[in-house]
């Protein structure tokens, strides 16, 4: 009886230990509301990223498969668009694929900041499923329509625009602010940042901060959450394409084998999705939690405040969902197949290809061996897919940090209606390439965006509001002023 009573009494001051926890989180204020006039200054750039979306700037894994002339239209109409950009800041030679403005502050003591994007864009996919061409770039409806229009022509216009506006009124920041854009991040970024990173690494140059694509604020998203949620990405997930392939006899398939190549291939896929990783709360993960329970109900701040107990529980309920699950778990995607090229003809060989995205605290070498493993458990193999285009999780950059300080502070000026929070990005993205030349990397596009917008990111009907690319402006506007 006594240790029955001792355990109730732990168990009570348990849960009052953990409702304490959660109450003693402070709700967040009301959220706030952008005063419209505020934008009216800025009506016309949504012409200028329509131009650009015109543009079928479309990076390839083979050069040779790219329209060059594109790129190289592209750079000019850039130049076009931004003559001030173009004539007062410095331009460095970076190559084909890249394009580099950099923009002398007035003291050379501070450490500089690289606001950076990427310009080439994912091909537009089947054209039918689209109600406009996806290189129209039409302003309409209140929408700039066409591939790019989110991913991230957008970054560049705005952050151009942006400084072209601030160097017309004789603005001079006090720190060096490099514009930085890459053309093939969508295949690697090793033509594009990966030689803008390499030119500011032999110039000696180590950045306060870097900004590039990432976290959005997202607008139904948590539907627990009481506002839209701006979503500051502080570490991004590793990335390999994983190649299952098979050998087979080939020969005429009315006389098959008990398991074809494709078969075994298909097995092995099954079982990868069958045993996918397990899940795991990374530090980014938690803090994100604990950002997030001011914005949350009660029920929601008991777990979140007190991962200690509800760890299993929040990773259960994480992994309900595809857009939480990337959350806490290394995933795999099979993404391309392929066996014969007829009907009735036996496969010589079959090949899967799986999109992986690596959980920080893996490595890329462990999660090669577990699916090679799971590979071999249907007769496969596992190998990569693209030699030299494996990337390792990037490191989780603070958030009591001037960069991170100063993003928070722009959301909250330009996104009044949202609370700001970190978290870990789940897609890839050019920072890597400048993890020697920065400090910190934040990944952070100043965009609102719906499930139904972010249905248009490497899919039909790519668009973006007109109001959300004003805001844009906006939002670099008032970072490049606060540096």
């Amino acid at each position: 009886m006594e240790l029955l009573i001792a355990f109730a009494a732990a168990i009570a001051a348990l849960v009052a230990v953990m409702i304490f926890r959660a109450a003693a989180t402070k709700r967040a204020p009301e959220p706030g509301r952008l005063d419209p006039s505020r934008l009216v200054a800025y009506a016309g750039v949504e012409g200028k990223l329509a131009t650009l979306i015109r543009i079928p700037t479309v990076s390839r894994f083979d050069e040779a498969e790219e329209d060059g002339l594109a790129f190289e239209r592209l750079r000019r109409e850039t130049l076009r668009l931004y003559p001030l950009a173009s004539e007062r800041m410095l331009r460095p030679e970076v190559g084909d694929r890249a394009m580099l403005f950099e923009w002398p502050g007035s003291d050379a003591s501070l450490p500089p900041v690289i606001l950076t994007a990427h310009f080439d864009v994912v091909p537009p996919g089947d054209e039918d499923l689209w109600d406009r061409p996806p290189f129209s770039g039409e302003v309409s409806d209140g929408y700039v329509h066409g591939r790019g229009a989110q991913d991230v022509k957008i970054m560049m216009v705005c952050a151009l625009e942006a400084a072209e506006r601030l160097l017309s009124s004789g603005f001079v920041p006090k720190r060096t602010v490099y514009l930085a854009f890459g053309g093939d991040e969508e295949t690697g970024g090793v033509r594009g940042a990966a030689s803008i990173a390499a030119l500011l690494g032999e110039r000696g140059v180590k950045a306060s901060f870097l900004l590039d694509e990432g976290g959005f604020v997202a607008d139904g998203m948590l539907s627990f959450a009481d506002r839209p949620l701006a979503l500051v990405g502080v570490a991004e997930k590793g990335y390999v394409d994983v190649a299952i392939g098979a050998a087979g006899a080939g020969g005429h398939a009315s006389m098959p084998p008990r398991h074809t190549a494709a078969g075994v291939v298909a097995k092995a896929v099954a079982l990868s999705e069958d045993k996918p990783f397990p899940a795991r709360i990374t530090a980014t993960l938690a803090r994100f939690l604990a950002d997030l329970s001011p914005y949350a109900p009660f029920a929601y701040r008991l777990l979140f405040r007190n991962l200690f107990v509800t760890a299993p529980l929040v990773k259960a309920a994480f992994s309900a969902s595809p857009t939480t699950n990337a959350l806490v778990r290394t995933t795999t995607a099979a993404t391309m197949l392929s066996g014969s090229d007829k009907e009735n003809v036996l496969p010589d060989k079959a090949r899967a290809v799986l999109n992986v995205r690596v959980l920080p605290g893996a490595d890329v070498a462990t999660t090669m061996a577990r699916l090679g493993s799971i590979a071999a458990k249907a007769g496969a193999h596992a190998e990569l897919a693209h030699l030299g285009h494996a990337v390792e999780p990037l490191p989780e950059s603070p958030v009591d940090h001037d960069g991170y300080r100063a993003i928070e502070a722009c959301i909250r000026d330009v996104f009044p209606e949202a609370g700001a929070v970190p978290f870990m990005f789940t897609a890839g993205t050019d920072t890597k390439h400048y993890i020697d030349v920065s400090e910190a990397m934040y990944r952070f596009e100043p965009i609102l965006q719906t499930p139904a917008d972010l249905a248009g990111v490497h899919g039909p009907n790519e668009r973006v509001s007109v109001e959300n690319v004003r805001r844009c402006v906006l939002f670099y506007e008032s970072l490049i002023r606060s540096l």
